[in-house]
């Protein structure tokens, strides 16, 4: 498969339910959480860690996005791999001209090397991704 004219794509299925009991300790709504340092990792997490080695991620991190916010408007240095842990079809990714829902249960490539943003739409709940760059064609 040739990602280099894809903007975004469901790559494979994960199971999310089984992360969170992994990860559900490190969810934290005032900053980043980390769990690689580099490719190395930084918590003792197997499954987790067995997805990120699979769609060989770096720097993976847990994101939260607030209830009613947004990131600026931005593109990065490499794609990224989405796995959506908590959401909601509220929430939102805003790639170019395209606004999509990422679902839970399955990993996203996404080309952010193209002008996005995401977006929290809901009143009350918290919006967490763990994110990673990819820097190869899958």
């Amino acid at each position: 498969m040739d990602l280099r004219t894809l903007t975004h794509k469901v790559i494979g299925d994960i199971n999310s339910d089984l992360i969170l009991q992994e990860v559900k300790q490190y969810l934290n709504r005032d900053e980043h959480v980390f769990l690689q340092k580099g490719q190395n990792f930084i918590f003792d997490i197997p499954y987790t860690n067995s997805l990120i080695q699979k769609y060989n991620m770096r720097s993976s991190r847990i994101m939260c996005l607030d209830p009613k916010q947004c990131y600026t408007w931005h593109k990065d240095q490499s794609p990224r791999i989405h796995f959506p842990l908590i959401t909601d079809n509220r929430c939102l990714f805003v790639l170019e001209d395209k606004a999509f829902h990422m679902e839970i249960n399955h990993a996203h490539y996404v080309d952010t090397r193209k002008m996005h943003t995401a977006l929290n739409g809901t009143k009350d709940l918290c919006r967490y991704h763990i994110v990673g760059k990819s820097n190869e064609l899958l």
